[in-house]
């Protein structure tokens, strides 16, 4: 639309790329969030593979070793992390693999796009990768 001096009003142009975001960041979190899910549970194959004598936390503290370089303290320092943002409340439970990729799902995002925030229940999408009961 133009208006009476010539200038733009850009309802329409203007409307459509701003309708267009939000479905462009529900995509790109969602991709995020599928991408990480996915490496993170390739990792636990292969860990498992490689070591089937590990389980439970301790597998999951060696995973988050190897993805993020961190040392053993600091690695269960997220684990404790993901336990108390998912196994403590409504109910208390133990810590699954699901709960640690949700947790790096969400811290990694977080960190990357912290002044944005999220539209996308990332969670959902972890969940939809990584079967329920690792």
């Amino acid at each position: 639309m133009t208006n009476t001096d010539g200038s733009h009003t850009g309802s329409t142009r203007s409307a459509s790329k701003w309708l267009l975001l939000p479905g462009v960041r529900l995509l790109a979190e969602g991709w995020f969030a599928w991408q990480v899910s996915h490496e993170l549970l390739d990792s636990y194959k292969r860990m498992h593979r490689e070591e089937p004598e590990l389980t439970g936390k301790t597998l999951y503290e060696r995973i988050v070793i190897r993805r993020t370089s961190l040392d053993v303290h600091a690695a269960a320092g997220v684990l404790r992390r993901a336990e108390q943002s998912f196994c403590e409340w409504p109910s208390e439970r133990d810590l699954k693999f699901r709960d640690v990729v949700r947790y790096i799902v969400i811290q990694d995002y977080m960190k990357s796009h912290a002044a944005i925030g999220t539209y996308t229940n990332l969670g959902r999408v972890v969940a939809y990768v990584i079967p329920e009961d690792l």
